[in-house]
C-alpha cells in the first residue's frame, strides 16, 4: 500500500500559518499530522542517493517557479541543515509533524519563512510531486517572497521523509 502524507506552513512576522489548522502563535507546538511507531535506528540513504534526490527536488521546484515566471531559489547550506535535521527527527521519532522552531533555526534576517514536509513509501523524488499537487505546498514552492531553500531527505524503515524550508531574505 502506498502511503502519502504532507503538510505545509508559512511563517511571517512571528505567526505560524498552516493549511490544516488555524493560525497559531509562533511558540505553539505544531500538532497536525500523524505519528507512527518509532524504530531504534535510521538506515539513511547512501550519501549519493540523498544528494541526487535533494538536487532533483531543487531542480523540479525551480522548474515550477520558472514556469510561473518566478526566480530560482538558491540552496542555503545552513537552511539545508535545518531541513535535514528535521527529516532525521521525524524518521527517528516516528512523529510526522512540523518543526515548531524552524524559523528560529534558519539564519537571521529573514522576512518570511515556510516549511513543507512529506512522507511516502516509494520514492524520495516523488516527495516533490506530493508538494506540487497540494495547493498550499505548491504556494510555498512558488511564493515570490522566498529566495532561499533548504532540503532534507531521509529514508527510514521503507519510508522517505522530506522537508523543504524556505526563507525570504
Amino acid at each position: 500500500m502506498t502511503q502519502r502524507l504532507w503538510i505545509t506552513s508559512t511563517v511571517t512576522a512571528g505567526l505560524l500559518l498552516g493549511s490544516t489548522a488555524p493560525a497559531l502563535a509562533a511558540d505553539a507546538p505544531a500538532t497536525a499530522g500523524t505519528t507512527t511507531t518509532p524504530v531504534a535506528a535510521v538506515v539513511p540513504l547512501a550519501a549519493a542517493d540523498v544528494e541526487a534526490a535533494e538536487q532533483a527536488i531543487l531542480d523540479r521546484t525551480n522548474a515550477l517557479r520558472a514556469s510561473e515566471g518566478k526566480p530560482a531559489l538558491v540552496r542555503n547550506a545552513q537552511i539545508d541543515a535545518v531541513a535535514a535535521a528535521w527529516a532525521e527527527h521525524m524518521a527517528t521519532t516516528g512523529q510526522f509533524q512540523h518543526n515548531p522552531d524552524f524559523f528560529r533555526q534558519i539564519p537571521a534576517g529573514w522576512r518570511t519563512a515556510g516549511e513543507n514536509i512529506a512522507m511516502n513509501s516509494y520514492d524520495p523524488v516523488a516527495l516533490y510531486t506530493q508538494w506540487q499537487n497540494s495547493p498550499p505546498h505548491r504556494a510555498n514552492m512558488v511564493n515570490p517572497a522566498f529566495n532561499q531553500i533548504g532540503i532534507g531527505v531521509v529514508e527510514h524503515g521503507g519510508l522517505y521523509y522530506g522537508v523543504q524550508v524556505f526563507g525570504g531574505y
